[in-house]
């Protein structure tokens, strides 16, 4: 099997077994791949099959869901009119009132079920935990910090179904309606009608939209969720019955909730992945999403991104892994599958910017085929990003 030397730009030089990069399925089933299309299914964009992504209706679990249904999805769920973008995706911070949905006084997702179901099956448990990058002994603690709220907007997510014993990363739009727990940085890590975990997408400047596409799908109309810098103690929700915002605690069931006006008399301690909480600053309530500021320069938010080139390439490149937008001077985890299966981690420390160079050369005629995914990953807040690069033949 052939060898693969990864080199820094300071000529520090290591040896992997194999080829480089994790795996990336997207020929997996995950959540979607069994729901029943609505007025058009056919692909939007650019085709490409190295940028697709899944559309998943309200309601479908698909074929290799990680548990049973832990939750319930709102049908007629119309995105408002302001998330409408002329340029494709719209970022958002998780943290913006009327963003996400809710019921008062009922909460959309279980998270005592989740845990049951994960708790049965320690090989689905461990996988799972490995996709949101937590220890699986800290499974119930992590979800026990969850808030569930429901999707307004089409959101562009990194979707994970179960096969072969591990998490298959699939890229995957999740309809309006979808009910998700969302952790303490406001960004969805669990689609509840299913359980599969969800992660960042990875952003893609070509996109093809597959499978059951709903009607009054458009890609001017996604929205990507962005973490906040601070943990957010309070939700502020938008009534998908009677209209308006309330507020609903961080980690919280709905039997909390507050009507507008009230008073918050529950504070929930933050989740176990994330920092000391500042005091949070009630926003106006407003039940549409509004672009929301950059965030100061004294504390800047991590955006990370990655990106291979040249992409496509053939046997015999050498191929530049490019990491940007996370806090600066740490070491990032780097989990690495070649499409046969075969998994590799390493870490990477970056730079005073945030971000690094790598340069990867894939050799010799034996060298394994397809697309590849770099999972790139800050174990001290949890942010994450992807990178897929498809290498052909030579």
């Amino acid at each position: 099997m052939r060898q693969l030397a990864e080199k820094t730009n300071t000529a520090r030089r290591r040896i992997l077994p194999g080829s480089l990069f994790v795996a990336f399925a997207l020929a997996m089933a995950a959540c979607g791949d069994d729901a029943q299309p609505a007025a058009d299914t056919t692909p939007t964009g650019i085709k490409g099959t190295s940028e697709a992504v899944r559309a998943e209706p309200v309601s479908s679990a698909g074929d290799n869901p990680f548990t049973a249904s832990v939750g319930e999805d709102e049908k007629g769920v119309r995105p408002p009119k302001q998330a409408a973008s002329s340029d494709g995706p719209t970022a958002y911070e998780g943290n913006l009132p009327g963003l996400y949905g809710g019921t008062m006084d009922h909460a959309t997702c279980d998270a005592a079920q989740l845990v049951t179901y994960l708790e049965r099956t320690p090989s689905k448990a461990a996988a799972w935990a490995a996709a949101l990058s937590i220890d699986p002994d800290r499974i119930e603690e992590y979800v026990d910090g969850l808030t569930a709220v429901t999707l307004r907007t089409d959101t562009r997510i990194t979707n994970h179904g179960y096969a072969g014993g591990r998490a298959t990363p699939v890229q995957a739009v999740l309809q309006a309606g979808t009910a998700v727990f969302v952790d303490g940085y406001g960004t969805p890590v669990v689609k509840c009608y299913c359980g599969n975990p969800l992660t960042r997408p990875i952003t893609y400047t070509a996109p093809v939209y597959t499978g059951p596409v709903w009607r009054g799908f458009s890609p001017d109309r996604i929205t990507i969720i962005k973490q906040t810098i601070t943990v957010i103690k309070v939700f502020e929700l938008y009534d998908l019955d009677g209209g308006g915002i309330f507020r609903r605690p961080l980690g919280t069931d709905g039997s909390d909730d507050v009507p507008p006006g009230g008073d918050v008399i529950t504070t929930p301690a933050a989740p176990p992945t994330a920092a000391t909480p500042a005091p949070s600053t009630p926003a106006p309530a407003t039940p549409e999403p509004s672009p929301t500021p950059d965030p100061s320069p004294s504390a800047p938010a991590e955006d990370p991104s990655a990106s291979f080139s040249p992409n496509p390439g053939r046997q015999g490149d050498q191929f530049t892994l490019s990491i940007r937008g996370f806090a600066p001077g740490i070491t990032v985890q780097i989990a690495l599958t070649r499409p046969d299966g075969v998994e590799e981690s390493y870490s990477v420390s970056l730079d005073a910017t945030g971000g690094a160079d790598y340069s990867f050369s894939v050799t010799g005629s034996s060298t394994v085929t397809g697309t590849y995914v770099a999972a790139i990953t800050n174990p001290q807040t949890g942010a994450t990003t992807q990178a897929s690069v498809q290498v052909d033949p030579g």
